[in-house]
């Protein structure tokens, strides 16, 4: 399924860069309803349910990860006081979740938390490997953490498709060409792999896993301090990064 829909994409940007070569640009100001209308978003359960499950001992025998290095794609300075590590799908709701958590947590801390992308794809996610893929192409561009908003904010919006992609490509400007060839050769699927087999071996099964200086912090944690379903109080991230910053 997944190899179909690479090659249904890169079909479509050759198509693309085609009708550019032969000077033939037809342009369409209509907006495609049909993409938002025939899509529906996969419904999200809250955060607090997914840490419940995920922080089960039963669950997570973490063992020590790689540390931050530079096949990384980083947020922030490598020399942070707070090194943080997320293992992300860029499909799941989860993560989609926890994309703006991270934004407020950068915006709140600045460059005192560095942070590294590194990809985990879940089996039941058709899109997940092609999507990662599609960053790690823009990433050879210069445009990765552009491609990452985008492609989280097609999550939430339940745009996560081929004609999504090719406007996403189309928006930030990149050479169609070399972006084709970067795909269809699969030139970033072994990092990719790599990382999931890492993240694997680590003990990680589920998304997102987040380390902050090498402790594991499993879930979609929200930026606030938040109350578990047994009542029990539960530190948010912001309590968390502060604490280690101390």
């Amino acid at each position: 399924m997944t190899m179909n829909i690479k090659k249904t994409f890169i079909i479509s940007l050759i198509v693309i860069c085609l009708i550019l070569a032969s000077g033939f640009i037809l342009i369409n100001k209509k907006k495609t309803k049909s993409v938002i209308n025939n899509i529906v978003s996969e419904e999200v359960k809250k955060n607090q349910e997914q840490i419940e499950q995920l922080t089960d001992d039963n669950n997570y025998q973490i063992k020590p990860i790689r540390l931050i290095d530079e096949t990384d794609h980083l947020w922030g300075e490598k020399t942070a006081p707070v090194q943080m590590i997320i293992y992300s799908d860029f499909e799941d709701p989860f993560c989609a979740n926890f994309y703006g958590t991270l934004k407020q947590i950068k915006t709140e801390f600045g460059d005192k938390v560095v942070v590294a992308y590194r990809h985990y794809l879940l089996d039941s996610h058709q899109n997940a490997l092609i999507a990662s893929e599609i960053s790690e192409c823009a990433s050879e561009q210069g445009k990765f953490w552009e491609m990452y908003n985008k492609l989280f904010a097609n999550n939430k919006t339940g745009l996560m498709g081929i004609d999504q992609f090719n406007i996403n490509v189309k928006e930030l400007g990149l050479d169609k060409v070399k972006f084709a060839k970067c795909l269809e050769t699969e030139q970033f699927k072994t990092k990719i792999l790599k990382q999931m087999s890492e993240g694997k071996e680590a003990g990680i099964t589920g998304v997102p896993a987040l380390f902050i200086n090498n402790k594991i912090y499993p879930g979609a944690y929200p930026f606030e301090d938040f109350t578990a379903r047994d009542g029990k109080p539960e530190k948010g991230m912001k309590s968390i990064i502060g604490e280690v910053l101390k």
